[in-house]
């Protein structure tokens, strides 16, 4: 024991060596060991613990559950509530983020009048559509309080005329007065002598012929009953009549009207007065123009001959 002591007292340098050496080699032999023992464990899954079986009723419901997040409902929703729901959004005329509730998108027509008969209010020319091909646009539609969706609902078609141009000339002569079946006829520069003329005379200086004569009194805006008799004329050649009232000057058959019609397209067109025309697509309907004024022409539907539709310019 004392020679071992002795030895290591004179190699101490080299026993301390040796057993740091044995420590270090004990020590990565324990972790080499503990790190294959860790990977066999996660190696090997632990079973799940088991469940309580749950009872039938409830068995059921968790089934159901489970179904429905398979398959979720698809949100529908009729009307604007609740949070997240999609909102138009438009550009306005400021410039500005503007919204259905806020902004008149087709002004003069209301937003909700597009909603109600399903039109594309995000068009800008939504208002020159024509969706049921009916030859009115939406916004002949909406001023007709018609429906833009259906064919057979839609504005008259006397909406498609207006007046371009009208050209007013006065009968050059004037029914002045009478003595019994004899009429007094003047020029209304009163330029040339009175004519004294019956019924199938000529007039001098025209065409016409005096066809009929019809004894008429009424009363005036003073509440005074007067004359207002009638001598009906008509041209030899063209038949075109006119109906002289009594010391009033008439309007010349020579008068035109010139009218534009756009009803499928755009059509001009002249007509004198007393002359009939049609429209399309109803062109078994006649108009008479009876009356043309600086500012208006006044049609009849010869149908309907006491119940004048006066035809003005179209709006600017």
């Amino acid at each position: 024991m004392a020679k071992t002591l002795d030895w290591i007292k004179a190699h101490y340098d080299r026993v301390a060596l040796i057993a740091a050496a044995a420590f270090l080699l004990i020590s990565a032999i324990s972790i080499w060991w503990s790190a294959i023992e860790f990977g066999n464990r996660l190696l090997s899954p632990q079973p799940p613990p088991a469940k309580t079986a749950s009872p039938p009723a409830v068995a059921v419901e968790l089934d159901r559950a489970a179904e429905q997040l398979q398959h979720p409902a698809q949100w529908k929703g009729s009307t604007r509530s609740g949070l997240f729901v999609p909102e138009k959004h438009f550009i306005g005329a400021d410039g500005l983020p503007a919204t259905l509730q806020n902004t008149q998108v087709h002004p003069p027509v209301p937003n909700d009048w597009f909603e109600k008969f399903g039109l594309p209010i995000e068009d800008a020319d939504v208002l020159d559509q024509d969706p049921d091909k009916d030859g009115f646009t939406n916004q002949d539609e909406w001023q007709g309080g018609t429906d833009p969706k259906n064919k057979d609902s839609h504005p008259d078609y006397l909406t498609k005329l207006h007046l371009v141009s009208a050209t007013e000339e006065p009968f050059r002569y004037i029914f002045s007065s009478r003595i019994k079946d004899t009429f007094g006829i003047n020029s209304i520069d009163q330029s040339e002598p009175t004519q004294f003329l019956k019924v199938g005379d000529v007039i001098r200086g025209t065409n016409f012929k005096i066809m009929k004569f019809t004894e008429k009194h009424a009363r005036n805006q003073y509440g005074t009953n007067v004359d207002v008799s009638e001598l009906f004329l008509e041209h030899e050649q063209s038949h075109a009549q006119v109906a002289l009232v009594k010391e009033q000057v008439a309007t010349s058959p020579q008068s035109i009207a010139t009218f534009v019609y756009t009803w499928g397209g755009r059509r001009e067109f002249e007509v004198r007065k007393d002359q009939e025309f049609s429209l399309k697509p109803v062109e078994e309907i006649k108009y008479k123009l009876v009356d043309v004024q600086p500012a208006k022409a006044v049609i009849v539907n010869t149908q309907q001959p006491n119940a004048p539709i006066e035809i003005g310019f179209a709006a600017p």
